[in-house]
């Protein structure tokens, strides 16, 4: 391979490749108050509050009188995302360069990182040192907001490459600057702001999950394209049936609400705020243990860089169903949007082809699915011309261009079957 086709995959440190970041481990090492004062400084840096000069000075400056050797304890104790080394070793093997670049990290441990895990560079901020004792100073151009374009473009200068040729591994806005300026960049576990900016996304721990986009990113030939392309639709049918295997769970819960009404609210009550705390945090990248490797193995690829609504929207109907409507009511429109709307979104989005004339993000054969489900479901429940005509309404308001049909859905079809039922049902008994 020439230089002309070589490349530079530069990592951001704390996060990326560190499963935690390094500043606030030694700042946990001084003393648990020093630890919550660096916690607070760095969540006013991730909400644009504080700079990364003054995020550093401060936190530094309460580390002042560490010796070197606990930077080097602490150092060795961080932990690595899996598969680090073998990422980094298979890029060079392709004949690129990799530069490990830190703005919180010591320079002298990003230089021994990055021999360790073989990289081309390791660049991390100046610290100075008294005798082997930390005087709290700090300096170098990576302690500033625009050092790491600074590096970059050294690292450029020194290997003839430009930054077409660059591609950015990064979680956190101090990378902002340099994605915007490399050809391709990469949010690995990456908080909003660069979830939103990133070309590529990887969540999860292994590093080996940058190298597929990294492959992208190198004029693949037709047939690597079609084998991903393969290997993409696999994937978004295993999403899709692991998504609706969750939908399809929901048909438990007039079950459980039959047993005991209020606990089975309450727990409905308490998933859902705990789903919509485990999102915020996913946004930002951090994980909360199996909510987020739920979401993972379910999130559609549009999803990763938003807001997860769809389980909140189905959470939300089942509960409005549970409060509004009468026993049989509210086991019929939780059963047609558990099962009907699952049947449904599979049917259209594997096997659709002729699109609805005034909902073009839903088809005529994914509605007749819908149709002849929810019939099924509600002939258990009501008489053979009710459960007709109930099963057609539904389908029709699956069918309108609503973006909150786990709602719309079981409301509707709750309230016309109430309409057209005795008013004598008897509703759930709380307690």
């Amino acid at each position: 391979m020439t230089d002309i086709n070589k490349k530079l995959i530069v990592f951001d440190t704390d996060g990326v490749i560190f499963k935690s970041q390094l500043l606030l481990r030694l700042s946990w090492h001084s003393g648990i108050i020093i630890y919550l004062r660096a916690l607070f400084l760095c969540l006013l840096f991730g909400i644009n509050r504080l700079t990364m000069r003054a995020l550093l000075e401060r936190v530094y400056d309460k580390l002042k009188g560490i010796k070197e050797e606990e930077f080097w304890r602490v150092y060795y104790k961080m932990k690595l995302v899996r598969s680090a080394e073998e990422a980094i070793r298979c890029i060079r093997n392709n004949g690129h360069y990799v530069a490990l670049i830190s703005s919180g990290v010591p320079d002298f441990l990003m230089r021994h990182l990055a021999k360790r895990l073989h990289a081309s560079y390791g660049y991390g901020i100046d610290t100075k040192m008294d005798n082997n004792i930390f005087t709290g100073e700090i300096n170098g151009s990576l302690s500033f907001h625009e050092g790491k374009v600074q590096v970059v473009e050294q690292i450029l200068k020194e290997s003839n490459i430009t930054w077409n040729d660059v591609i950015i591994v990064g979680d956190d806005r101090n990378n902002l600057d340099i994605m915007a300026l490399a050809k391709a960049s990469i949010g690995f576990n990456s908080n909003y702001s660069v979830r939103k900016k990133a070309k590529y996304l990887a969540d999860g721990n292994d590093l080996k999950q940058v190298l597929n986009y990294i492959e992208l990113e190198e004029d693949p030939s037709f047939s690597e394209l079609s084998s991903k392309l393969s290997q993409e639709f696999t994937h978004s049918w295993r999403q899709e049936f692991r998504r609706k295997g969750i939908h399809f769970g929901a048909v438990l819960v007039p079950f459980f609400a039959g047993v005991n009404f209020t606990l089975t609210l309450d727990l409905m009550i308490i998933i859902t705020v705990l789903f919509m705390f485990s999102e915020l945090l996913r946004l930002n990248g951090i994980s909360l243990p199996i909510m987020n490797l739920i979401t993972r193995l379910c999130i559609r690829t549009g999803e990763q860089r938003r807001f997860t609504l769809a389980p909140v929207t189905l959470s939300l109907g089942i509960i409005l169903s549970l409060l509004l409507f009468p026993k049989l009511i509210a086991c019929v429109v939780i059963i047609i949007v558990a099962l009907s709307d699952s049947i449904a979104t599979v049917t259209g989005r594997f096997y659709g082809r002729i699109r609805i004339p005034y909902n073009h993000g839903k088809t005529v054969e994914g509605s007749m699915a819908f149709f002849v489900s929810a019939f099924m479901c509600s002939i258990f429940f009501v008489p053979l011309g009710i459960a007709l005509i109930v099963s057609f309404v539904s389908c029709i308001i699956e069918s309108l261009p609503f973006k909150i049909d786990n709602i719309s859905v079981p409301l509707g079809t709750g309230f016309f079957l109430e309409m057209i039922t005795s008013p004598t049902m008897s509703f759930w008994r709380v307690g």
